[in-house]
């Protein structure tokens, strides 16, 4: 392990954040708000980052190792400087909880009112979430697929998509940054035109292509009572929720990229979700508004966005069921969205009937494929590992919640939300409801669960091996 090239990148990550402090503390002044919070996060994070940065690297070659500790490490650091600014209002495990909720683009709250609170500091609540989308699309689609060398760990990535990505990185990141602040301009340009207020609509625009949740009212999406409001950010969403090198080969006018086979699942996953919990909710709603409130929910939690138009807490048990399960789906890989991605599910699938055609004929050879291509058996497992880690950590987390007294669903939920990056479960922890009242050992759990969820499990279990830092 080159730990020199680890703590002096961590260094640099730190000095951008001081960057961007120094923009968030004039921001404050502009608002005629108080500056310190962001004053305070700017000064410690440059102290930390000339600290870190003194450190020097013994080489510059990055390898998956040290890509790995940079990801996993990286993402605890800017949660922990990011948290900072929200020790001013809140307590400082609750600061913490909502940095990171933040920066996993999770959308979990610990604020009951966030209107009471400065703007300034619902504007950097936002923006965490629009720099973790962003993050996690250059680092899943771009910087682990080209360190990772071992079969497991480029497996679990976009490079077994359709779509993979191969030009050189720097021009690659260029575009794909640009698509992701075009998407961002044209959502808050359609927010501006339906009325939205322009603080609103930036904001908005933030947490909802990087499929985070977080709104600047506790009422939520339900805040602005239109539906064309509704209509367009759940449609952002739904592309926030697809794979971002779709955008880029469409840039490229490959227009065969539409033909991916996960994306078109995800498509009818929508589809078929909303129909069918519109149809559950006929006798709550007529059917404009049944398909009104089923289709905003349904993309809001496949997504894993977590925005709310109703409180569909109270919607019936196969609604509701429908929507738990659409927390587990999430959203494509190469995506901001989370959960255990529909790739996967699909490989997950193929793999379970060729057991069951094994099994009635032992002599058959099955080979599982994604569109026309086979499948290399190590990829398979991978997934299959992936499935039984997720749905491990999945019960052991309820388990916990559930010990310190929470009910069945609260406690599923709960977990189901943070490790999938939803945001609202069900129960307790509902859409009208917020997590600020469980006790501080299940929020540090929690936000273990959003960080495994969104660094897509092996990242931070790697962390954990003894041999991983030799």
């Amino acid at each position: 392990m080159n730990f020199g090239l680890v703590i002096n990148t961590l260094g640099k990550i730190s000095l951008a954040f001081f960057a961007l402090m120094v923009g968030l503390t004039i921001l404050a002044i502009y608002f005629n708000e108080d500056p310190v919070p962001f004053l305070t996060s700017s000064l410690f994070s440059l102290g930390l980052g000339i600290l870190l940065t003194a450190k020097k690297a013994e080489s510059d070659v990055l390898r998956f190792k040290e890509g790995f500790a940079i990801v996993g490490l990286g993402w605890l650091l800017v949660s922990f400087l990011g948290s900072i600014p929200f020790m001013y209002y809140i307590h400082p495990i609750n600061a913490f909880f909502e940095s990171i909720s933040g920066f996993t683009t999770t959308g979990a709250s610990v604020i009951d009112k966030p209107e009471l609170l400065p703007r300034s500091i619902l504007f950097w609540r936002s923006l965490t979430q629009w720099i973790g989308g962003i993050g996690i699309i250059m680092i899943f689609l771009l910087i682990i697929p080209n360190i990772a060398t071992g079969a497991v760990f480029q497996a679990e990535y976009p490079g077994i998509t359709l779509v993979k990505i191969k030009p050189r990185i720097r021009d690659t990141a260029l575009r794909l940054y640009l698509i992701y602040v075009s998407l961002t301009v044209a959502e808050i340009v359609i927010l501006k035109f339906l009325g939205v207020p322009i603080f609103d609509a930036v904001t908005h625009a933030f947490t909802t292509l990087s499929t985070g949740g977080y709104s600047t009212h506790s009422q939520s999406i339900a805040y602005f009572k239109d539906w064309r409001v509704e209509f367009s950010i759940a449609i952002f969403a739904i592309l926030g929720g697809s794979n971002f090198s779709i955008f880029y080969f469409l840039c490229l006018r490959r227009f065969e990229v539409l033909r991916d086979r996960e994306f078109i699942i995800y498509i009818l996953l929508v589809t078929i979700l909303t129909v069918t919990i519109t149809l559950l909710n006929l006798d709550r709603y007529d059917l404009i508004n049944s398909f009104r409130y089923s289709f905003f929910q349904v993309a809001s939690i496949i997504t894993t966005t977590g925005y709310t138009t109703t409180d569909f807490d109270k919607w019936g048990s196969g609604a509701k069921m429908l929507l738990l399960i659409a927390m587990f789906i999430g959203g494509c890989s190469g995506s901001t969205a989370g959960g255990m991605k529909v790739i996967r599910l699909y490989i997950m699938s193929k793999y379970a009937i060729s057991q069951v055609v094994k099994s009635a004929e032992p002599k058959v050879v099955r080979i599982i494929k994604y569109g026309d291509r086979a499948l290399r058996s190590d990829i398979v497992e991978s997934v299959v590992a992936f499935f039984v880690l997720y749905i491990f950590i999945f019960t052991i987390s309820s388990l916990i919640i559930a010990l310190h007294g929470y009910d069945i669903v609260t406690s599923l939920s709960a977990t189901a939300a943070c490790l999938g990056n939803v945001g609202p479960g069900m129960g307790l922890a509902g859409a009208s409801e917020t997590y600020s009242h469980f006790p501080w050992t299940i929020k540090i759990l929690l936000c273990l669960d959003m960080w495994i969820g969104r660094l897509e499990i092996y990242t931070v279990l790697a962390l954990f091996i003894p041999s991983f830092w030799r």
